[in-house]
C-alpha cells in the first residue's frame, strides 16, 4: 500500500515537471523564428562573448583574454564579467555550430530550469502541486523575466532567475529543517555569484533580513555553524572567479572600476518608474509591471488568510513583504541617490522587479491554488484564461526585425572602428579597458601590431604572432630599451627572453602609458623573446581553491548529522 501512494506522489511530480517543460516551450515559441531580434540590447555582446571564449577555447588558449577583439590586442570579459554565461550556452555546440542557435537553447533551458526549481521550492513550502505549478507559471511569464527574454535579452539576469529559489530554498531548509544541511543555499549563491553578481548583493541582503525575522530560530549555535560553513564552501567555489577580478582591481585602474563608471546618478534615477508604469504600462518598449495574475494572486490570498496554516502564513507575510518593497524600490519616490555606492551597482531602478517577481509569485500561486482548491469546477476555465494571458503577455513582449540576424559578420572580431550600434559588438562601451587605453581609444584604432620601441635602440626582427603568443628576436639593444607589446595591458602575460649564450631570463610585464604591456631591457644581451598568457599566480591558486570547495561541499553534503 505505501509503495502505491509514493508511486502515486512520483507521477503528480512528473505530470507537474511536464507541464512546466510544456509551458517553458510556449513561452519559448518566439525564440524559434529567425527574424526575432536577438542582437537588440545586450544580445549582440553576449554572442560576441560567446564566439570569444569558444575561440579562445578552441586555440587551447585560456578563455579570459578574446585576443582577436579590440583590433586583435586582446579584450577581456571573462575576467570581470560574471562567467557562466560564456561557457554553459556552449555546451550546445555538440548539437549545433551557431552561436545564436546556442543561446536560444540556453534562454528556453534558463526558463524552464526557472520553473523547475520554483516548483520545488514552492511544493516545499506549502505541498501542494497546484500551488507549485502555478507559482512556477508566473514566475516564468512575469512580464519582467519576458523583458529580459525577449527585449533586453539579458542572459545574465536570465540565469539569476533559476538561481533565487535555489538559494531561499536552502535558507527554509536552515531555519526549518534544522536537520538538514543547506546545500541550496550554497549552490544557489554560487550560481548567482557566476551569472549575476549584482543580483547576488542584493539577495545576500534579502536573505540576512530573512534571517533576522526569524532571529528567535538562529540562536543555536548549530545553525551558526552551518551559516560559517556554507560562506566559507561559496567562497572556495568562486574562488576562480573573485580572486582575479580583485587582483585586477588591485593591480591598476581599469575603466570599470571607476567610480561612477557603471552607474550614474541620473541613469538610476531616470529608471525609476512610476505607478502606473508599475501596474500596466510600457516604459520604453518594455514592461515593468507586476502581471494581472499575480495581483489577481495576491488579492485572493490575502481574502484567504483566516484559512492559511500558521507556518504558510508566515512565510507568505515574508514573502509578500519582500515582494511589496522590491516593487516600491522601483518607484520615483525611492531615494537612491542617498544608497551607498555599491548598492547603485544595480544601474536601473526597474532591475528589482526580478525580486517583485519572484517574491510575488510565490504568493499569487498560493492565492489562485487555493480558489482552484476551493472551486474545482472553475479551474479548467481559470487554465484556459492562464494560457490566453499568456499569449498576450508573449506576443506584446516578442520583437522582431525584417532582416534576420547574421553571425557570420561577427565569428571574425570586428575593428573598434565598426559600426554596430548604441554600443561596439564584442567590446560594449569599453569598460573592461585599463583606463589609459580607454583614455586612448583613438591609439587602439591606429596602431599596428608590431612591437614598438617606446624608449632606447632595438631591431625587432622574425616577429610571429598568433592569438595571446608572441615571438620575436631582439637585437643591437642600446641602453635602457622599452619595448611595447601588441596587446592590451590584463594581469596574467609573460615574457622570456633567450639569450644568444643559451641562457634565459624572465622579463616583468609592465603598463604602458597607452595601456598596452610593455617590457623594459636594462642589462639583457640579444635574443629571442616569447610572450604568452598563462595567467597568473593568483590565478592558479583559485583555480585549485574552487576545486577544494567542490570536494568540499560533496564530503559536506555526504556526511551524516
Amino acid at each position: 500500500m505505501k509503495r502505491f501512494f509514493i508511486k502515486i506522489e512520483e507521477n503528480k511530480k512528473l505530470c507537474s515537471y511536464i507541464i512546466i517543460f510544456f509551458i517553458a516551450m510556449f513561452i519559448c515559441i518566439p525564440l524559434i523564428s529567425s527574424k526575432m531580434d536577438i542582437s537588440r540590447d545586450d544580445g549582440i555582446q553576449h554572442i560576441c562573448r560567446l564566439i570569444g571564449t569558444y575561440n579562445s577555447l578552441k586555440t587551447g588558449n585560456i578563455p579570459v583574454i578574446m585576443s582577436g577583439f579590440c583590433n586583435g590586442f586582446g579584450y577581456s570579459w571573462n575576467i570581470f564579467y560574471s562567467p557562466l554565461t560564456a561557457y554553459l550556452p556552449l555546451i550546445f555546440r555538440i548539437i549545433t555550430s551557431s552561436f545564436v542557435v546556442m543561446l536560444k537553447l540556453f534562454m528556453f533551458v534558463a526558463i524552464f530550469a526557472s520553473g523547475v526549481f520554483m516548483f520545488q521550492f514552492t511544493y516545499k513550502l506549502f505541498k501542494s502541486y497546484k500551488v507549485a505549478v502555478l507559482s512556477a507559471i508566473f514566475y516564468m511569464s512575469t512580464p519582467y523575466h519576458l523583458t529580459d527574454l525577449y527585449n533586453r535579452i539579458a542572459i545574465a539576469e536570465l540565469a539569476s532567475f533559476i538561481f533565487l529559489p535555489i538559494v531561499f530554498s536552502g535558507m527554509y531548509d536552515l531555519i526549518y529543517r534544522k536537520n538538514r544541511k543547506p546545500i541550496g543555499l550554497i549552490i544557489g549563491a554560487v550560481g548567482l555569484i557566476l551569472t549575476h553578481n549584482v543580483i547576488a548583493i542584493y539577495t545576500a541582503i534579502f536573505c540576512l533580513v530573512y534571517l533576522v525575522l526569524h532571529y528567535k530560530k538562529i540562536k543555536d549555535i548549530k545553525l551558526i555553524k552551518k551559516v560559517a560553513i556554507c560562506a566559507v564552501l561559496i567562497l572556495l567555489c568562486t574562488s576562480f572567479y573573485w580572486i582575479p577580478l580583485l587582483e585586477h582591481m588591485m593591480a591598476t585602474t581599469y575603466e570599470v572600476f571607476i567610480p561612477n563608471r557603471m552607474y550614474k546618478d541620473n541613469t538610476l534615477i531616470g529608471s525609476k518608474l512610476a505607478l502606473s508604469e508599475l501596474l500596466f504600462i510600457q516604459k520604453n518598449d518594455m514592461n515593468f509591471h507586476i502581471g494581472l495574475l499575480i495581483i489577481i494572486g495576491i488579492i485572493l490570498t490575502i481574502c484567504y488568510k483566516k484559512t492559511i496554516k500558521k507556518g504558510e502564513r508566515n512565510s507568505l507575510r515574508i514573502f509578500l513583504a519582500f515582494g511589496l518593497f522590491s516593487a516600491f524600490m522601483t518607484l520615483t519616490i525611492f531615494p537612491y541617490q542617498y544608497m551607498p555606492s555599491f548598492l547603485k551597482m544595480i544601474q536601473f531602478a526597474w532591475r528589482m522587479m526580478e525580486f517583485a517577481s519572484f517574491f510575488l509569485s510565490i504568493v499569487a500561486g498560493f492565492g489562485i491554488g487555493k480558489l482552484f482548491n476551493k472551486n474545482p469546477s472553475i479551474e479548467a476555465y481559470a487554465n484556459v484564461l492562464i494560457l490566453i494571458y499568456l499569449s498576450a503577455s508573449i506576443i506584446s513582449q516578442n520583437k522582431e526585425v525584417e532582416i534576420p540576424f547574421n553571425e557570420e559578420r561577427f565569428l571574425n572580431p570586428i575593428p573598434v572602428t565598426a559600426s554596430t550600434g548604441r554600443v561596439h559588438a564584442g567590446c560594449a562601451t569599453f569598460e573592461y579597458l585599463p583606463q589609459k587605453a580607454f583614455a586612448n581609444r583613438n591609439y587602439i584604432e591606429t596602431r599596428t601590431q608590431d612591437v614598438y620601441v617606446l624608449a632606447g635602440k632595438a631591431s625587432i626582427e622574425n616577429m610571429e604572432k598568433e592569438n595571446t603568443k608572441l615571438s620575436f628576436d631582439v637585437k643591437n639593444i642600446e641602453g635602457d630599451t622599452i619595448l611595447e607589446l601588441p596587446y592590451i595591458y590584463y594581469l596574467g602575460y609573460s615574457a622570456k627572453i633567450e639569450k644568444e649564450d643559451g641562457s634565459s631570463k624572465n622579463l616583468k610585464i609592465e603598463e604602458s602609458e597607452k595601456g598596452f604591456c610593455m617590457i623594459k631591457l636594462s642589462d639583457v644581451a640579444n635574443g629571442k623573446i616569447t610572450v604568452s598568457y598563462t595567467g597568473t599566480t593568483l590565478m592558479k591558486i583559485s583555480y585549485v581553491l574552487t576545486l577544494v570547495g567542490i570536494a568540499g561541499i560533496v564530503l559536506y553534503n555526504s556526511k551524516k548529522h
